[in-house]
């Protein structure tokens, strides 16, 4: 890498200090090229034959900025003026995005759509794509109207129904009180060719966070297998105290801690 880089850091130690409070943003996973466009910003490439640093392109940060930036207002953080887009440009030596993320949409699961289109499959829902970080399911929670712990069957390509819930935040959706048609949660918008996404629901008990329309719809925002991995747990826990006015403070806080414990040894 070149030093300085592109933020005029001067040491790795500098760099590795002024970085990990973005870790945060990477967790969101609100662009899948969020964390290549950061790490050509503070680790930018050095190359033996050339005198300059090799810049991110104006494109892979636009869309980066298009994703990201209101999830980061919403939590008090304006796009910062070290990161304006109009500093970079499109040239055949810049980073570019990389194709395939680009081509889907910015949240989803990178992994996923790549496998679907290996199988020649449209790319999957973005609400059945969602990473399951801590950052990402808090601040889904704190963006949803609906969330419950639920059983869903498909019923369609579009949709799937609650057979039942257990709710964090909003309805339960009960079989024997809720009718049928008021458990009804719409899976995702249409690809933009007019094809449905598919989502692969199997058996077994889902997260699902979604919001209420003015006309009654649910429409899913997360849709996660249910897990007993440390970090689901943490998250879940978290959904009865949480306050969704300091949330980004506390995902950044959450990320730092998490770093200090990487740094320091355990002698015990």
């Amino acid at each position: 890498m070149r030093l300085p880089n592109l933020l005029d850091h001067e040491t790795l130690d500098e760099i590795i200090e002024q970085s990990t409070a973005w870790q945060s943003l990477v967790q969101l996973h609100c662009n899948p090229n969020t964390q290549l466009f950061l790490c050509s910003v503070f680790a930018p490439v050095c190359l033996p034959n050339l005198d300059k640093p090799i810049k991110p392109c104006k494109s892979l940060c636009e869309e980066v900025q298009s994703n990201c930036e209101s999830r980061m207002q919403q939590y008090g953080f304006p796009w910062p003026e070290m990161l304006r887009c109009d500093r970079f440009e499109d040239n055949d030596m810049c980073i570019k995005p990389h194709n395939a993320a680009s081509a889907s949409n910015g949240s989803q699961n990178f992994a996923l759509n790549l496998k679907a289109q290996a199988l020649g499959h449209n790319p999957v829902c973005k609400s059945c794509s969602q990473a399951s970080t801590f950052e990402n399911i808090l601040d889904n929670f704190c963006r949803a109207s609906v969330v419950l712990r639920a059983r869903v069957r498909p019923l369609n390509e579009t949709h799937i129904i609650v057979r039942k819930g257990r709710s964090f935040k909003g309805p339960t959706f009960d079989r024997k009180r809720t009718p049928a048609h008021e458990r009804l949660v719409k899976i995702s918008d249409v690809n933009s060719d007019g094809t449905p996404c598919p989502c692969p629901i199997t058996k077994g008990n889902f997260l699902l966070m979604a919001n209420e329309t003015d006309n009654g719809q649910f429409i899913a925002k997360l849709i996660l297998p249910w897990k007993q991995d440390k970090n689901f747990k943490s998250a879940i826990r978290r959904f009865r105290a949480v306050d969704c006015t300091t949330l980004g403070r506390e995902i950044r806080e959450s990320v730092l801690r998490q770093s200090y414990k990487r740094k320091v040894p355990n002698y015990y």
